[in-house]
């Protein structure tokens, strides 16, 4: 018979998936929901090649956001103290208000490279976009990975309906007023920075900070100089690919493609964005406890996460061409044939991608680099030799879904295996009384 850590496990698991998991999940349903119910209508309003200039900004913004935070955020829920989580919570800010600033300049000096290298204007026009989108990536980032310290699900739960539910709006609002492509392209940054007012907490800081704030970047230092690499590496593997589709295939076909894209990723987006913030907070709260349970904890949400996704994905692998013509028009049905093709990958993101973070809080953030600079290779290799052997999307669509199921498969094991070896550490520590 069980006891103790061993008989509390399932407890605690089924606990945490209808706790705070439900209650993000009811803010991403609310925030994300209401993302995907606007599409009929953006469609509508916006063409494939505004969908396209919205998927070259996004995809740049969310590269550029792992990097203006030099991944302090991956670390905030990690120390056992409160002042220290603080301190690496103001490196974080510090970092994004100066790299930003850089940013802004060089966007501004290579406005004109940029708008003929996407054969876009939105780049000469509105070349301010994109780091205003990367400034609201990186202070809304650092403040959700303190929520997700704190447990503070409720206020994660209202920062998720606040951004998808200002997102949309904004776009329709805009689109409506005749802005043209802005409208489109700005509501990514709109979302955040709404979502970002709610989350702000003024708190006063000690005066004699700068030595705190030394030892804490010393004892973290990992994270800016191997994590963050981690995740730009692991940010460009999702979004190099439509950055070069569009320069390869055209913004056209890009639009079909960013349309597919938003509608797979708002049931990822729902539900993996819910759990993998619990599951980070739980996690790291399993393994500051003594480290034991990881791999179970890591089992039961990744078959749990397959479960939820498994007829969804199945329904748009069937009719999918059926399903996007019924909704966003007959132009669109194209976008429908593509998301048959990539369904796959994303249901395999879905499962792997909220437990992934594994990796960093156990610290095998070589691993996850590895991993990130394989991903990287792989995927552009699908994007790149697809197109030397054939100017059909559909060939590159065939590609890159099968290397990033793959890929993903191989993160999983990754995680497995890390939580196992954590788990030996800790029952060897625990019986020699070290």
């Amino acid at each position: 018979m069980r006891s103790g850590p061993e008989a509390s496990r399932p407890s605690r698991i089924r606990l945490l998936m209808m706790g705070g998991v439900s209650r993000i999940l009811l803010g991403s349903l609310v925030g994300q929901g209401a993302i995907l119910l606007v599409s009929p209508f953006l469609t509508r309003l916006y063409s494939p090649a505004d969908f396209g200039a919205l998927a070259v900004v996004t995809a740049i913004s969310a590269v550029l956001g792992n990097v203006v935070t030099l991944s302090w955020e991956r670390a905030i829920v990690l120390p056992e103290d409160d002042n220290r989580a603080k301190d690496i919570v103001l490196l974080g800010v510090i970092s994004v208000s100066f790299l930003v600033s850089a940013l802004a300049l060089v966007a501004y000096l290579t406005q004109e490279t940029l708008s003929h290298l996407f054969d876009s204007e939105v780049f000469l026009i509105y070349w301010w976009l994109v780091p205003v989108t990367v400034g609201a990536l990186g202070f809304y980032t650092i403040a959700s990975s303190w929520l997700v310290r704190r447990q503070e699900y409720p206020s994660l739960a209202i920062r998720n309906a606040v951004q998808g539910v200002s997102q949309a709006s904004s776009s329709i609002i805009l689109g409506l007023s005749g802005v043209g492509s802005l409208g489109l392209i700005s509501s990514v940054a709109v979302g955040r920075i709404a979502a970002l007012v709610g989350m702000v907490r003024f708190q006063k800081m000690p005066s004699s900070r700068r030595r705190e704030l030394k030892v804490a970047a010393l004892r973290y230092k990992r994270f800016p100089l191997v994590n963050m690499w981690s995740r730009v590496l692991n940010s460009l593997g999702l979004q190099l690919p439509v950055i070069l589709i569009v320069a390869l295939y055209g913004s056209v076909e890009a639009g079909l493609y960013a349309l597919t894209l938003r509608v797979l990723a708002a049931p990822v987006g729902i539900v993996a964005d819910a759990v993998s913030q619990y599951f980070e907070g739980s996690f790291a709260s399993q393994n500051r406890e003594g480290g034991l349970g990881l791999r179970h904890m890591l089992s039961t949400f990744a078959f749990r996460l397959l479960a939820v996704a498994a007829l969804p994905a199945v329904t748009v692998a069937v009719a999918g061409p059926l399903l996007f013509q019924l909704v966003f028009g007959a132009e669109w049905a194209t976008a429908g044939f593509y998301a048959q093709l990539l369904v796959i990958s994303y249901f395999a993101q879905f499962v792997v991608s909220p437990i992934s973070r594994a990796l960093v809080i156990l610290e095998y953030q070589g691993t996850q680099l590895a991993w990130d600079a394989s991903r990287l290779a792989a995927t552009s290799a699908a994007v790149l030799l697809s197109w030397v052997a054939s100017d059909n999307f559909v060939v590159c669509a065939v590609a890159l879904a099968s290397v990033q199921t793959l890929w993903y498969a191989v993160l999983f094991f990754l995680c497995r295996s890390a939580a196992i070896a954590t788990e030996r550490k800790a029952k060897y520590n625990r019986e020699n009384g070290l």
